[in-house]
């Protein structure tokens, strides 16, 4: 047990010689290329659903511009931050939506089968906007002679994406069984809006060799978040589907890599990238064991039995050019 507190001591000792003899700040400029992927699906009800909406943005194409900097907190401790804002320049949006029913003949009772009718878009995604905020406190330990630092970190993080897209909507309608979806009548944008937001835990590497010129780093995250989506059209509220989504279960990884080199005792140049995969689902009072048809479902205030799943992909790609201070 004495050697473990003696090893710890020690690494405690090397962080505080070492990081005391570090750059006091570091701010480093952004900007590059970044591709999302986004998928909502929505089940009414979850279990044995006669509605479900499927909406994708795919290919997202964005460029963004950013802004990190890290400083000493106290003699060991150091604080980091991000903020990055991008806009939207291309992409494709689809949505799907189908409607089931279960018909029934007053001479041969209720069939088995389900009929599913299904209505579909695609639009092209070209307004909007991205960003995201992160801060975060680390605490260095050293290895091989101060040439690797590994540095448990713990943060909070803000991430969202708004984006606009044009296209008809869909209407519903109706027959003695059920409801089918037709193309809409309207003419306007249709925003949507996905949040994600919460704590994480992780990890920081650097690696800059002795009396080298360049270093490495990288980032690895895990979030424990919290997500919220919202529309701002009514084409769904048929179905009990509000202009917006919730979801205490929602999570993600984050992982960035770099290298900088240093242009002058002041400023340095780099590249970076960073990849990133996060789900939200929340299940709405899921009673799978009780059946419900869609002629007992609309009309009847069980728009809450629903299930939600998001999730979001996203990487990219910067320069970076940093001054120490």
């Amino acid at each position: 047990m004495r050697k473990w507190i003696t090893f710890l001591m020690t690494l405690l000792v090397g962080s505080s010689i070492s990081y005391a003899n570090a750059d006091s700040a570091q701010v480093t400029l952004e900007a590059g290329y970044r591709h999302d992927n986004i998928n909502w699906k929505h089940k009414v009800p979850s279990c044995d659903p006669i509605f479900k909406r499927t909406t994708k943005f795919e290919d997202i194409d964005i460029f963004q511009v950013g802004l990190k900097g890290r400083s000493m907190l106290g003699c060991n401790f150091y604080v980091r931050g991000a903020a990055s804002f991008g806009w939207i320049l291309d992409g494709d949006f689809k949505q799907s939506v189908s409607t089931f029913f279960r018909p029934s003949f007053s001479d041969f009772g209720s069939l088995s089968q389900d009929f599913e009718f299904s209505a579909h878009h695609r639009e092209v995604i070209d307004d909007k906007y991205v960003y995201d905020l992160n801060i975060a406190v680390g605490y260095p330990f050293y290895f091989c002679d101060c040439t690797l630092a590994v540095s448990p970190v713990i943060g909070y993080a803000v991430d969202a994406q708004h984006l606009c897209v044009e296209h008809e909507g869909f209407n519903f309608g109706s027959f003695s069984d059920g409801f089918f979806p037709e193309s809409g009548s309207d003419c306007c944008c249709h925003k949507f809006t996905n949040r994600w937001y919460g704590p994480f835990i992780g990890v920081d590497f650097t690696y800059r060799p002795c009396g080298e010129c360049w270093n490495l780093y990288a980032e690895l995250e895990y979030h424990y978040a919290r997500f919220k989506a919202r529309f701002d059209h009514d084409d769904f509220s048929l179905f009990g589907d509000n202009h917006s989504h919730r979801s205490r279960h929602a999570h993600g990884w984050v992982f960035g890599l770099g290298a900088d080199y240093d242009l002058s005792c002041d400023w340095t140049l780099g590249l970076s990238v960073k990849f990133q995969d996060w789900k939200a689902h929340r299940n709405h009072r899921n009673h799978c064991g009780d059946s419900l048809s869609s002629s007992g479902f609309f009309g009847s205030s069980n728009f809450g039995r629903e299930k939600n799943e998001h999730k979001w992909h996203s990487y990219a790609i910067n320069l970076t050019l940093g001054k120490h201070f």
